[in-house]
């Protein structure tokens, strides 16, 4: 199963270090992670970034809402696409 990991990136510094964390925990589980911090964008805008995370959302089987999801516009964006498309939610 392929899983995206969504959460609070905006705002946090130790953003990296949180969905790599995650990233560890799920691929010992047997997934194959896709993990949007690590799409780099030159000098990309929100906008941009968002519209990259959400080709990549909509080709994976399931969301993985790390615990601050709520907390981020575009995790919010991300997990209302995953539910309205049908994909498992889980949760941190």
């Amino acid at each position: 199963m392929k899983v995206y990991i969504s959460g609070k990136i905006s705002g946090d510094e130790d953003y990296k270090a949180k969905f790599e964390s995650a990233e560890k925990d799920l691929v010992r589980f047997g997934y194959d992670v896709v993990n949007p911090a690590k799409v780099h964008i030159e000098g990309g805008t929100w906008e941009e970034y968002m519209k990259a995370d959400i080709k990549l959302l909509l080709e994976c089987d399931e969301i993985y809402l790390l615990s601050d999801w709520v907390y981020s516009r575009g995790a919010r964006i991300e997990a209302r696409i995953a539910e309205e498309v049908g994909m498992i939610i889980r949760y941190q």
